[in-house]
């Protein structure tokens, strides 16, 4: 149902309810449309820019999708809390990479076009992005 989902984003006009390449946009727009705030960290120092976000349905639940580019290439980063922990499992499927994981209570998957190194790099900013948000809530 993902990649379902991430074909269909790239029909006109599905990519996005809220383009905008600014985090302080996207993430505050999940808000009152979800029961929980997606991590948007910002890559596009990395050459990952955001692109915006948008409500999908995977199983009947409502989730978040954090859409980032790579060139001409979209990444579709799809996620909803999860329990328990998973390690990342990688699959490919129609000429489109996934890769999926549990960590901290959400669960990801990403979905791309992008070769799958790329994807890999893209994941490891991902989680680090994800692991800078948590350090910084538990400051506050």
């Amino acid at each position: 149902q993902v990649l379902a989902s991430h074909v269909r984003s790239l029909m006109p006009d599905h990519l996005t309810d809220v383009r905008s390449t600014d985090q302080h946009n996207v993430k505050p727009w999940f808000n009152g449309r979800l029961d929980y705030s997606p991590s948007v960290p910002a890559l596009e120092q990395a050459g990952f820019p955001l692109i915006g976000g948008r409500l999908d349905y995977v199983a009947g639940r409502p989730l978040a999708v954090v859409v980032y580019g790579r060139r001409q290439h979209v990444i579709n980063v799809f996620s909803w809390p999860s329990a328990g922990d998973a390690p990342e499992a990688a699959s490919a499927e129609r000429g489109y990479h996934m890769l999926h994981w549990r960590s901290g209570g959400v669960e990801r998957w990403v979905v791309s076009d992008l070769n799958p190194a790329e994807l890999e790099s893209f994941a490891v900013l991902l989680r680090r992005g994800d692991v800078a948000v948590d350090a910084g809530s538990r400051t506050r």
